[in-house]
């Protein structure tokens, strides 16, 4: 909508947004939300009215099942069964007796688009942390963990769902207020290239221990843990006097940088697919019948008992 060629392109048309008022931003905002609407086909009366519809359909069933209800227990009108919870009774009423609720249709036709939803949502979520990172913005980072944090726990990454586990506890529980907020904002470092130039503490320490190898290779066979410790003592203030040195005789700094591993193109190239397909809504995936959303694969039960573990480990340790 923006006219852009690419993800790294700067949008065309985009008015001066420093000398609108609010009012005139939000009007823009709103215009350009209609027009992807529009090219979307998600808007207009007929989508509005089928949404007004399903929403009389499901809370007809609600009713129906309430007055299924004596007391704090619900009974099978067919069979005298009794229940807890109102889920309980529409998966049996459901198995057995073979009602058929509109939820579970509806469920059953959204799953079919559901693999293009999710994965212009993941990508999203990649997008912004990508950027988040190169900007330093920690805000960004610790949202998105929380998402984050939730996939990799229904797909079974345990060694990313700690660490995210982690990064979230020390900002909300862990830290207090001011080490909280400075360790939010020093996930960080730039490589003194200016805005946008920040990578991952984590890709700092690779360039770090890369340094170490090579001061430690010159010592051939020589080195030994006493040398090892002295040159990770000393690698940091050589790096220092080096820049000092550098800019008193201006000379030409020589760059260090970590080759960017960026996917962005590799999403392009998929969202530029779907674009060719035609409208999103109107996919049909045959070949995912049998997709589930990553999220709905969460045992709540499991997962609540894995962060009681985690909050007894992080009382002993952390």
């Amino acid at each position: 909508m923006m006219d852009m060629e690419d993800l790294e392109s700067k949008p065309h048309g985009m008015p001066p947004l420093s000398l609108l008022t609010n009012e005139q931003k939000v009007q823009w905002v709103d215009s350009v939300s209609a027009k992807i609407l529009e090219n979307l086909q998600v808007n207009g009366d007929e989508a509005l009215e089928k949404l007004h519809q399903d929403l009389l359909v499901l809370n007809t069933e609600d009713q129906q099942v309430q007055q299924l209800k004596m007391g704090d227990i619900y009974h099978c009108p067919q069979c005298n069964k009794t229940y807890k919870v109102d889920t309980w009774l529409r998966k049996h009423l459901t198995k057995t007796h073979k009602w058929q609720f509109h939820s579970d249709s509806s469920l059953e036709e959204s799953t079919q688009c559901s693999p293009v939803s999710k994965f212009l949502f993941l990508s999203l979520i990649f997008r912004d942390t990508c950027n988040a990172y190169k900007m330093g913005d920690g805000d960004r980072i610790v949202r998105n963990a929380y998402f984050e944090w939730l996939i990799d726990s229904s797909l079974g990454h345990t060694k990313y769902k700690l660490w995210l586990w982690r990064m979230i506890s020390y900002c909300i529980s862990i830290l207090g207020i001011e080490r909280s907020f400075e360790y939010k904002w020093n996930m960080c470092i730039n490589l003194k290239g200016g805005i946008s130039s920040n990578i991952p503490n984590d890709n700092g320490v690779e360039l770090q221990v890369k340094q170490i190898k090579a001061s430690l290779n010159t010592q051939g066979v020589n080195k030994s843990f006493e040398s090892a410790k002295r040159v990770c003592m000393t690698t940091q203030i050589i790096d220092e006097m080096a820049d000092n040195l550098i800019k008193e005789i201006k000379s030409v700094k020589s760059k260090r940088s970590r080759p960017p591993v960026d996917k962005s193109k590799d999403i392009m190239i998929m969202a530029k697919c779907l674009r060719n397909q035609g409208s999103v809504k109107d996919m049909e995936w045959k070949s995912f019948k049998n997709f589930k959303d990553p999220l709905q694969k969460i045992n709540a039960v499991s997962l609540h008992e894995w962060i009681k573990n985690q909050k007894m480990i992080a009382n002993l340790y952390l």
